[in-house]
C-alpha cells in the first residue's frame, strides 16, 4: 500500500529524473553522430561544464561539447518545428579557453531532429547582436530555435530575425573533423637542390 509520502516521492522522482533522462539521451545522440563521422567521444567522469570530449586518435585536437537537449513543437501545416534552449550566462560569459561548443539537439516524436553546433564565440557574438534573451530568474540565455523550409526547400534555423542555418549538423565546425590545412609545397620546398652555396675563395696568408 502507498501512503502520500510515498505518492510524493514517486512525482518529486518523475519530476527530477525527466530532465535527467532527456539530457542524456540528447548526449547519446550526439556521441552517435560523431561515432558515424568516426571521431572517438567520451564522457568525463566529473561534469563541471563539458558533457562530451571528442578526438580522433590520429589528430591532437580535441573538442569540448556541452550538450542541450529539448523537445521540438511540430506546427500545425507540418512544415518544420521549433525549440527552445537554455544556455548558461555564466558559462556563456567566460573567456573561450579552451573553446567550448554547444551541440543544441532536438527531440521529435519520431526520433531526433537537426542539430544545432555553435562555437562558444560564435554565440556570444550572436548574443550581444542581439540574439535570444536573458531569463534573469534562471540565469539563461533563452533561444528559441524555428526550423522551417524556405520556398518549399530544406529546413532553416533561425534565432528571431538570425540565420544559424549554416550552424546545423555543422559537426566539420568541430577541431578534430576540421579538414586539415593545405600545405604550400613550393613555399615549404627546400634541400640540396635548390640551396645556393657560396664558396668564397681566401687568399692565403703572407709570411
Amino acid at each position: 500500500m502507498f501512503d502520500s509520502t510515498t505518492t510524493s516521492l514517486q512525482m518529486s522522482w518523475k519530476a527530477d529524473s525527466g530532465a535527467a533522462f532527456s539530457g542524456g539521451s540528447g548526449q547519446m545522440a550526439v556521441i552517435g553522430e560523431l561515432l558515424h563521422r568516426k571521431c572517438n567521444a567520451a564522457i568525463p567522469h566529473v561534469d563541471i561544464g563539458t558533457d562530451v570530449f571528442a578526438f580522433r586518435d590520429d589528430r591532437e585536437e580535441v573538442a569540448r561539447i556541452q550538450v542541450k537537449t529539448s523537445p521540438g513543437k511540430l506546427y500545425k501545416n507540418g512544415k518544420g518545428y521549433s525549440a527552445k534552449f537554455g544556455i548558461p550566462m555564466k558559462q556563456l560569459e567566460r573567456t573561450d579557453e579552451p573553446p567550448l561548443f554547444y551541440a543544441l539537439a532536438v527531440r521529435l516524436d519520431g526520433g531526433w531532429g537537426l542539430f544545432v553546433v555553435i562555437g562558444r564565440t560564435k554565440l556570444k557574438e550572436l548574443w550581444n547582436a542581439g540574439c535570444g534573451s536573458k531569463n534573469n530568474k534562471s540565469g539563461d540565455l533563452e533561444l528559441y530555435i524555428q526550423f522551417r523550409p524556405e520556398n518549399e526547400g530544406e529546413l532553416k534555423a533561425f534565432c528571431g530575425k538570425f540565420d544559424l542555418t549554416a550552424h546545423i549538423n555543422a559537426w566539420e565546425s568541430l577541431p578534430p573533423l576540421k579538414a586539415p590545412v593545405p600545405i604550400n609545397a613550393e613555399e615549404h620546398e627546400g634541400g640540396v637542390g635548390r640551396a645556393e652555396v657560396h664558396i668564397e675563395e681566401i687568399a692565403p696568408e703572407r709570411p
